[in-house]
Parts: C-alpha cells; sequence; structure tokens
C-alpha cells in the first residue's frame, strides 16, 4: 500500500515539475523511452543480461512512441501518449507472467504502476482540456 501512495506522489510531482519547466510537450513522450531501461537495469544488477536485452525488447513499442510524440502537439499526441503510459502500468502488474527478472523489487511493480496511472491519466485530461493547445503553454 505505502508502495502505491508513493508511486502517486512521484506522478504528481513529475507533473508539476514538468509544468514548472514548461516541459509537459515533451516531458510526458521523453519519459515512455526510461521505462524499458529500468527493468533492463535491474536485470543487468541481477547479473542477467539476456534478461535485460529481453526487457529493452519488450519495451520497444515505448521507445518509439516516445521517440515519435517528443515534439507533436497535444493533438496529435496526448492520447496516444497518456494511453502508453497506462499501458505501461498495465504492464507493471503483469510483468512477472512475460518476464523472470529477479532483479525487480516486489515493491516496483505497484509503485510503477502508480506513477504510470497518474501520469497517464492526467495527460489523458490534458488532452480534452485543451485539444487545439501545446502543452507547452499548458
Amino acid at each position: 500500500m505505502i508502495e502505491a501512495l508513493i508511486g502517486v506522489a512521484v506522478g504528481v510531482l513529475t507533473i508539476v515539475s514538468a509544468r514548472i519547466i514548461r516541459g509537459q510537450r515533451w516531458l510526458y513522450s521523453l519519459g515512455l523511452l526510461t521505462l524499458p531501461s529500468l527493468y533492463a537495469s535491474f536485470a543487468l544488477h541481477a547479473g542477467e543480461p539476456a534478461v535485460g536485452v529481453q526487457e529493452m525488447i519488450y519495451g520497444v513499442p515505448f521507445v518509439v512512441v516516445g521517440l515519435v510524440f517528443a515534439f507533436a502537439s497535444v493533438r496529435q499526441s496526448a492520447v496516444v501518449v497518456g494511453t502508453f503510459w497506462i499501458l505501461h502500468g498495465l504492464y507493471d502488474l503483469t510483468h512477472s507472467q512475460f518476464i523472470t527478472n529477479a532483479g525487480v523489487p516486489g515493491w516496483y511493480p505497484v509503485w510503477c504502476f502508480s506513477v504510470d496511472m497518474v501520469i497517464g491519466g492526467y495527460v489523458l485530461w490534458l488532452s480534452n482540456r485543451i485539444p487545439n493547445a501545446n502543452l507547452r503553454q499548458a
């Protein structure tokens, strides 16, 4: 339970930080790039480089979406980017069904799910709130 609360707090702090630096247009997209690398780093720390490669292969869609939409406006990107954050949250909860990664801490899937849901939900909400605006201006 505490990992979920901390995850929500980290998600909110990420949103506040993005608003302060006026980086909302690109931060959420580029943030998708980091998600697979975290799981890969857990595998490498556990001494399982093959699992790290597998984690990055599973993460290719997140990397591609992050790169493609990093410089697009809300209308072009927010629904896709927000959806991918939510999809990653669902992936977090089902991760162990796809890959056995001994390096993933027990608390991590719930924590990451919570962060992902907050950010994904916010980006989707923002896309409906200001559909013609650029996230940088929000």
